[in-house]
């Protein structure tokens, strides 16, 4: 098993790696997120079956959904979810991969939890 832990370094790439697994997978979903990595909030995006993520910047193997969200600290209300479909519609829209909400996702990464900023109280 790979040793999972929210790394800011991630953010650079991990909307391109979305990219590679939404092409070549016709049954995932993109996430968009924030992760605590026990100093700050990083954002971050993965993909995800029913039961598995598939997170190129940790591995290239899919990791045990329940474990990916237990040990990164995924909760459903700092993430952004997105049909593969949905996915395609929103690069085709703005011209990148992600992210695509701006407000919800206002930074690479804050040291204040993300849900406390008032941008984000008319959501």
């Amino acid at each position: 098993m790979v040793s999972l832990i929210p790394k800011q370094a991630h953010t650079a790439t991990c909307f391109d790696a979305v990219l590679e697994v939404a092409s070549e997978n016709d049954h995932v979903d993109v996430v968009n997120g924030w992760l605590f990595n026990g100093r700050q909030w990083i954002l971050h995006a993965w993909c995800e079956t029913d039961k598995a993520v598939i997170d190129l910047t940790e591995t290239r193997e899919a990791i045990d959904k329940t474990t990916y969200y237990q040990i990164m600290g995924v909760t459903p209300e700092r993430t952004i979810r997105y049909t593969r479909l949905g996915f395609f519609s929103q690069v085709a829209q703005h011209g990148h991969f992600g992210p695509f909400d701006t407000n919800f996702f206002f930074a690479p990464l804050t040291s204040e939890d993300p849900l406390t900023w008032t941008c984000l109280q008319s959501r």
